[in-house]
């Protein structure tokens, strides 16, 4: 009986709580706004790039949204993938398809990082974070689709009141966003 209950109270809540896809981040302001703060990152950003960064951060998120069936909120499509409903649209994953999309636009002016926050503990959150080419991870602008449910959070990483970010040397490593070399 229970999970009879359960089931529909599921069903319930999955057809009241979907992502409107079309509505993401369709503000012209905050086209303008991330561009802004992706140039502020330094003198050597160009901004062409700047302008290109803006808009696939802002865009591709719909796309991941209708990949992943988005249920919103966030830890609400976690609960549907650990139960087997959905199959992606955990933190980790934006991030791995956010980074891997970005990456392919081959930007010169800045890198992509993977940035981590309470590694390893039940509130582990993963996002990219851009910064200039060379320039430290702390110095950068954290890029993350999840935490909205597919609406780009952006900002500086000290200025998130949530989560204290760290770089994943590992990760930025493995997609190619830093040398292997790189401390």
């Amino acid at each position: 009986m229970r999970s009879i209950v359960f089931c529909i109270l599921c069903i319930v809540l999955m057809s009241g709580c979907s992502v409107k896809k079309e509505a993401l981040n369709t503000e012209p302001t905050k086209f303008e706004a991330l561009t802004h703060d992706i140039m502020a990152l330094g003198k050597k950003v160009d901004e062409k790039e700047a302008k290109m960064f803006a808009k696939e951060a802002l865009s591709y998120p719909r796309v991941l949204a209708e990949k992943y069936d988005l249920m919103a909120p966030a830890n609400f499509q976690n609960m549907l993938i650990n139960l087997g409903f959905r199959e992606r649209g955990l933190c980790y994953q934006w991030t791995e398809d956010m980074i891997t999309h970005l990456k392919k636009q081959n930007y010169r002016s800045f890198d992509l990082r993977w940035g981590v926050a309470f590694k390893g503990e039940p509130m582990e959150h993963n996002s990219v974070v851009v910064v200039v080419k060379g320039a430290p991870f702390e110095s950068g602008i954290l890029i993350d689709p999840w935490r909205n449910s597919g609406e780009l959070y952006w900002g500086k990483m000290e200025d998130d009141f949530i989560f204290r970010w760290v770089e994943n040397m590992e990760r930025s490593r493995y997609y190619g966003t830093i040398k292997a070399s790189s401390k």
